[in-house]
């Protein structure tokens, strides 16, 4: 019986140690980032891309070698050349 409740017990708190993955997010500009998406983050050096990422079992951003991404609006106005 008491393997029984042992096994129960280790299941559960697998089961919570993976529902509380899904919950740890970034902060950013009064919002919430879930880890392992990405944001446009404003810094003192322009706007940098950064990754939310767990650090040392807290989330931290991880600033990416990528630009943000942009888009640009294309129509006879523009200076774009199609």
């Amino acid at each position: 019986m008491k393997r029984v409740a042992l096994a129960a017990a280790l299941i559960a708190g697998l089961s919570a140690a993976g529902g509380a993955r899904a919950d740890c997010t970034c902060r950013y500009e009064g919002g919430d980032v879930l880890e392992g998406q990405t944001a446009c983050i404003r810094t003192s050096s322009g706007a940098r891309l950064a990754r939310c990422e767990k650090f040392l079992n807290n989330t931290s951003w991880t600033f990416l070698d990528q630009p943000c991404p942009t888009a640009q609006l294309v129509g006879p106005w523009s200076t774009v050349q199609r």
